[in-house]
């Protein structure tokens, strides 16, 4: 039986729209550890996965993915083993999470460092939307004396992220800074070497999902044969997808609407108002990923498939499938 507390904090999940991916993933974790110590040695695979399956129904992230299954599968072998008992569940309920906080923290850690290695050579970078990896590489950039690149940022409707990056990176100490509305993407690709972007979600296929427009962006700097830069942790690989063993390209992802009084005021039901965040980047537009302390090339698909092996994240997908109830697996 689930706490009336657990329920409240997966609501108040559920409605955090300020946070980003990173932070919600923290989140989730918080929540979960703290329903785990209040359970205790009553804790079992039915209320494991029901609380996890409560908070990756909040948002449909892979970074909450990534936080969670690693715990639900070590925590399934720890309470199997004659170890879970009153004496020993709390702290070993306290390792396990810490743990895997410190292991998702490295890997973001090894990201940033990798991406701010490979653009401390790079004089002028277009970037888009509103990524905590890419700003905290450009952090780590300006602070390391590599404040002279020229930056060419795009405003990201409906949000703004684009404004609110540009004065972020101002406060940095970059000098060269260029903000520009979505549409001087032509003009702006004339001048920058590559584009740079987050991700969303990374599949197993090397589809990328990010914000919309990143299409439009990496089909023109692949066009002027430029480079088309995604950098990401390891947390936002689609486990989902991995689990429900279908990587094809012909899988529909469905991606929601969302308010249309953030895109206007206007209220006329002849007229539809279209207000989707993301969509798909195709790998073939991508020329490298960065993840974890690698640089993943072109052709990308094939570049992931060596890069799970090396993280072992098959290892996980098993045990997923040998614990979790089949019918219980989230649909995408």
């Amino acid at each position: 039986m689930l706490s009336k507390e657990f329920f409240r904090n997966v609501q108040s999940l559920h409605n955090d729209t300020e946070s980003g991916a990173a932070q919600i993933a923290d989140k989730s974790l918080s929540i979960l550890k703290k329903e785990c110590l209040l359970v205790g040695t009553e804790l079992n695979q039915h209320i494991l996965q029901n609380s996890i399956q409560l908070l990756l129904n909040t948002h449909p992230m892979a970074s909450i993915e990534n936080s969670l299954y690693p715990i639900y599968v070590n925590l399934i072998k720890e309470i199997e083993s004659t170890n879970f008992s009153e004496i020993n569940a709390i702290e070993i309920i306290e390792r396990l999470f810490a743990i895997q906080k410190i292991k998702m923290k490295r890997r973001e850690s090894n990201t940033i460092d990798t991406l701010f290695n490979y653009l401390k050579e790079k004089k002028s970078i277009l970037t888009f939307s509103h990524s905590s990896t890419i700003n905290s590489a450009f952090l780590k950039l300006a602070k390391n004396g590599f404040s002279n690149k020229e930056i060419y940022i795009l405003e990201s409707r409906p949000l703004r992220e684009g404004e609110r990056t540009v004065q972020l990176y101002s406060e940095m100490g970059f000098k060269n800074l260029q903000f520009g509305v979505d549409f001087a993407v032509n003009e702006f690709s004339k001048r920058a070497e590559l584009a740079l972007f987050g991700a969303d979600t990374i599949f197993p296929n090397g589809r990328v999902l990010n914000k919309i427009g990143s299409t439009t962006i990496a089909k023109l700097f692949h066009s002027r044969s430029k480079e088309v830069v995604v950098a990401a942790s390891p947390s936002k690989i689609s486990l989902k997808t991995l689990l429900i063993q279908d990587n094809s390209n012909n899988r529909i992802l469905t991606i929601s609407h969302h308010n249309s009084k953030e895109v206007t005021s206007i209220d006329n039901q002849n007229i539809e108002i279209w207000n989707k965040y993301f969509e798909i980047v195709r790998p073939d537009m991508i020329t490298s990923l960065i993840m974890d302390d690698s640089i993943l090339s072109s052709p990308i698909p094939d570049s992931l498939s060596v890069f799970f092996q090396k993280i072992e994240v098959h290892l996980l997908v098993q045990d997923l499938k040998k614990n979790w109830v089949d019918n219980d697996l989230p649909n995408e």
